[in-house]
């Protein structure tokens, strides 16, 4: 690492405050990302962001689809900004932190009287018989590694809040490396399916550039609702994950923010419908399907209608609940009845068709980012333990102590008057029991 040179790397790149420009330039960019709804077809975009009103007079869909703010995190100018920001990152920890630590490892002697008046904290006592023994024993008492060469000592402890802000700089290489991993290698896929299907990942909505779907295999065993005071309170779907020969490898109910993974996919709870209801026909012992059509949008009733002879009867379905409303032709309300009971003479209801949404995401980078950010919670930490040194130079009429440290001055303030105190009392002890 001395051999380095600084004139290597640009300059530029190791500046202190070009790095916080760009980590500044980040953060600004990802505010955008965190208030305009990320991957969107463009109409959205344009019923919610029109030209003749643009939000503070200048956000369009027009800036947020040219700029690609619709997907911030994988935008080109976004992706080399965390370039730069690595590589400033990188360059700073070679060309300043690791020899940096490699300088505080190294032992060195003050001989100098003027090199201790220059220290925060020195002082000079008049030398006594034993006196640099006495302070040596008091040194080793602060856990310092102590270095002595004839009438000159050395210690430092603290020598992991040097190398702290290298493995600082090194977890905020992995986030950005996670990042980057992410905005190429992740997909996000829908799918809504009945229950008992087999299905593999065939509707994608979002994909990364370098991200093939995967060929999993996944079984939709069951599908049920749970209620409480008579609101839905979860929904829940057992999953079975196959292998190419339909052996299970993993099963696992999984519900809202309970996914099941397997091999770096997510499969999430979202959504869930009724697209159907068995009808048993009881004169010809056959079973038949009818679909079922949603009354509003945003509400989970359903109708469909049944014809039997000479009339057709409206049948509602509220929630997924055990019962469902039967209305006439002219829409008036007939009765309530349960699954399995008889809708007309020859038309029994036997078994309804539910559908569970499942959203499956995929981004190998989670573990990487969750690796750096503990790491960097640790380091930073670390980070603020101080790095402390003591010199000691004797002559023959004085003695030299000196002492500085990175931050923590005040403690060491209270160690360095405690040392002197200390040993001018052991002198004083020392020559009482002489006397």
């Amino acid at each position: 690492m001395k051999k380095l040179k600084i004139q290597k790397i640009p300059k530029i790149l190791i500046d202190l405050k070009f790095s916080i420009l760009i980590l500044a330039l980040i953060a600004f960019a990802s505010s955008f990302g965190s208030f305009i709804e990320q991957d969107e077809p463009q109409n959205f975009y344009e019923e919610n962001y029109p030209l003749e009103k643009p939000i503070y007079g200048f956000i369009s869909s027009k800036i947020i689809l040219n700029l690609g703010l619709d997907h911030v995190y994988n935008t080109w100018w976004f992706l080399s900004l965390l370039l730069i920001l690595g590589l400033s990152l990188i360059g700073c920890t070679l060309t300043r932190q690791f020899p940096l630590v490699e300088n505080s490892k190294e032992y060195f002697f003050r001989k100098q009287i003027n090199s201790f008046l220059k220290l925060p904290f020195s002082i000079k006592l008049q030398n006594r018989f034993y006196l640099k023994e006495i302070i040596l024993l008091k040194l080793q008492k602060l856990n310092l590694f102590i270095y002595q060469k004839g009438d000159l000592i050395y210690g430092y402890k603290g020598l992991v809040g040097r190398i702290s802000p290298i493995l600082v700089h090194i977890s905020l290489i992995i986030i950005l490396m996670g990042s980057t991993l992410g905005a190429f290698k992740n997909f996000k896929a829908q799918e809504v399916l009945p229950k008992g299907e087999v299905f593999h990942i065939q509707n994608p909505l979002k994909i990364g550039r370098l991200t093939p779907l995967p060929n999993l295999t996944t079984r939709v065993n069951d599908f049920w609702v749970e209620y409480k005071n008579n609101k839905i309170n979860q929904f829940y779907s057992n999953l079975s994950i196959l292998d190419n020969y339909g052996n299970e490898l993993k099963n696992q109910t999984i519900s809202v923010n309970n996914p099941i993974r397997f091999k770096d996919i997510d499969v999430y709870q979202s959504d869930w419908n009724l697209i159907g209801i068995r009808i048993k026909d009881i004169e010809q012992n056959k079973i038949y399907e009818y679909p079922v059509f949603q009354l509003n949008k945003n509400a989970k009733a359903w109708i469909t209608w049944i014809n039997d002879s000479s009339k057709t009867l409206s049948v509602v379905f509220d929630q997924l609940e055990n019962t469902f409303s039967i209305y006439n032709e002219t829409g008036d309300f007939v009765e309530i009845k349960n699954i399995g009971d008889s809708i007309t003479k020859n038309y029994k209801l036997v078994d309804l068709l539910p559908s569970t949404g499942l959203l499956i995401k995929y981004d190998p980078s989670i573990r990487l980012i969750y690796l750096g950010f503990g790491l960097l919670m640790l380091t930073t930490l670390l980070s603020y333990l101080p790095y402390t040194q003591f010199w000691v130079y004797e002559n023959s009429k004085n003695i030299w102590i000196g002492s500085s440290t990175n931050r923590g001055k005040i403690q060491l303030e209270i160690e360095f008057e405690n040392l002197i105190r200390e040993t001018e009392n052991k002198i004083y002890q020392s020559d009482f029991t002489k006397k």
